[in-house]
């Protein structure tokens, strides 16, 4: 008995001798190059966000960063590829507010906001904007109302895909004011852009980023803002919510990974987030494309993402009746 006791003793001195060597050959994240994914086309205001914050990134973490969009179905497609990546730190979601809202409203969506994932940190805040081709005759959001009653169903929209914030915030702007317009779902923003600047498409809700060059070159104007007072990015663009008393839809951009991630490698990339976010050329792009610069922690993020799902489940009816 003494023996056993005596080899047992040993044994644990010996493994405790061991344990710094064994912590030492862990791999200190991040060992190898992370991807971001996200669920929109090359051009568009996710793919945009993450190639300018990306090489920040890339210098504080010491390991390439690499932009992967999976686009389609409204953002399905890359949430859900991202929920079934291992909880390592190397497979982050470039996730819009939009995930949220389809979680929130899709009865049959195969993932879900407030289990699927863990988040880090938010990296803009925007609204969107009411666009229509330069040749339009709609030249205020009055305009448009007016032509839409007196056409009922005639006016069509574009949107990015059913169920997501750019579809519900026309459907929301529809139930507060009784106008009627056509929904066309689009999966590229360039044939998006072109058809609303060529006028096959009667109007768009969309960033200032996806049609940042269709404004420069002048050939779409916006007629209304989606936040709730004047955007200082966009301080020319007057509120929806001053023909429409109430109306206001405000979006998210941020960094999450599969459900699970580790609290300290959730805590790195939030710190690698907020030293982007402060480099003064970082900011000054991201608000030239009309957003607002947001870093958080990810307790905040998480809590933003659960209180825009107690705002949009609601309008599940609105979608799916």
């Amino acid at each position: 008995m003494l023996g056993l006791r005596r080899r047992g003793l040993l044994g644990t001195v010996a493994l405790a001798a061991g344990s710094p060597a064994i912590l030492r050959a862990q791999p200190t994240y991040p060992s190898k190059p992370i991807r971001i994914v996200h669920g929109y086309g090359a051009g568009s205001n996710p793919d945009t966000i993450a190639r300018v914050v990306s090489p920040s990134l890339m210098d504080t973490l010491g390991q390439s960063v690499v932009v992967e969009p999976k686009p389609g179905a409204g953002e399905r497609i890359a949430a859900q590829y991202v929920m079934n990546q291992p909880a390592d730190g190397y497979t982050l979601y470039l996730i819009t507010g939009g995930a949220n809202v389809i979680s929130a409203t899709d009865p049959q969506v195969a993932f879900s906001t407030l289990r699927d994932f863990s988040y880090i940190s938010t990296i803009t805040l925007f609204p969107f904007a009411l666009f229509v081709g330069e040749k339009s005759p709609v030249r205020t959001l009055k305009d448009l109302m007016a032509a839409a009653r007196a056409r009922p169903g005639k006016l069509n929209y574009g949107h990015a895909g059913t169920g997501n914030t750019l579809h519900l915030a026309v459907e929301l702007l529809k139930s507060r004011t009784g106008i009627e317009m056509e929904p066309i779902a689009y999966k590229d923003q360039a044939q998006l852009i072109t058809d609303v600047v060529n006028g096959r498409l009667d109007m768009s809700v969309s960033t200032f980023t996806n049609f940042h060059g269709a404004l420069a070159n002048r050939q779409a104007r916006a007629i209304a803002v989606t936040s709730g007072e004047r955007w200082p990015p966009e301080p020319d663009v007057p509120p929806a919510a001053d023909d429409v008393p109430g109306y206001e839809v405000v979006s998210w951009l941020g960094l999450a990974a599969p459900a699970g991630l580790p609290p300290d490698v959730a805590d790195r990339l939030a710190e690698a987030v907020k030293a982007a976010l402060a480099v003064p050329e970082i900011q000054s792009r991201l608000r030239d494309m009309g957003n607002e610069v947001r870093a958080s922690t990810p307790e905040q993020f998480r809590a933003r993402v659960v209180a825009d799902y107690d705002k949009w489940k609601p309008l599940s009816k609105i979608v799916y009746p």
